[in-house]
This record gives C-alpha cells, sequence and structure tokens, in this order.
C-alpha cells in the first residue's frame, strides 16, 4: 500500500523463467507469487510471451556477441594502422600520445579565445 496516498498497489518482481506453478507464500498469505508464464502473461498480456521473450533474447545475444567480435577486429585494425609499429604491433607510445581529432582542436580553441575574452 502507498501510504501517502493510501491507494492498494500491485508489486510484481519476475525473472525470466524459473517458477513452474503459482502458489502462495507461506510466510505470508496475502502474497501469491505466480508462475514465470503466469507472470509475463499478466504483464505483457500475450499468451506465450515468456517463450517468445526468450526466443528473442536468443537471438539478440547471438547477433550481439558476432557484431562486437566483428568491431573489435575493425579497431584493431584501424589502431594498428593509425599507431601500428613496424611489426605490425600497437605502439603504445604513439597511442597514448596521438594528435587530438578535428573536433577536440575545435572545441580547445574555443575555450582559449573564451579564456582570452574573460581576461580582458
Amino acid at each position: 500500500m502507498l501510504r501517502n496516498q493510501r491507494q492498494q498497489v500491485d508489486l510484481n518482481i519476475a525473472v525470466l523463467g524459473g517458477r513452474v506453478k503459482t502458489s502462495v507464500m507461506r510466510s505470508q498469505s496475502d502474497i501469491t507469487v505466480l508462475s514465470s508464464d503466469a507472470f509475463w502473461e499478466r504483464v505483457s498480456e500475450i499468451g506465450d510471451f515468456r517463450s517468445r521473450l526468450l526466443r528473442a533474447t536468443t537471438i539478440l545475444a547471438w547477433l550481439v556477441k558476432r557484431r562486437s567480435e566483428e568491431e573489435t577486429v575493425r579497431i584493431k585494425r584501424e589502431a594498428i594502422e593509425l599507431f601500428g609499429d613496424e611489426e605490425g604491433k600497437l605502439d603504445l607510445e604513439a597511442l597514448a600520445n596521438a594528435p587530438r581529432s578535428a573536433r577536440e582542436e575545435r572545441e580547445l580553441r574555443i575555450e582559449r579565445e573564451l579564456a582570452n575574452l574573460n581576461l580582458k
């Protein structure tokens, strides 16, 4: 119950899966613990929502993993192209002292100009 507004509310907490049957809590009979399927159906109003969610999550996890592997390879390749040594290894000294981007240079110039204006 929300005390300030004196309203009765429902609190729904769940994980993707885990509970097979709906039952009342032994220690607190006014609390009903829903099965995973019943919970997700109540929340979504779709009968097989939990199985759909699980399937989509599995597919998305695979896609994200594949994409992140591809991005990691691309980033390493670009870093070696920009900051690699003669042996094709990443030169950490060159990387640590990399030149600023055009955007960073522009922002730094604007900051300096504003600081000069405030000094005058």
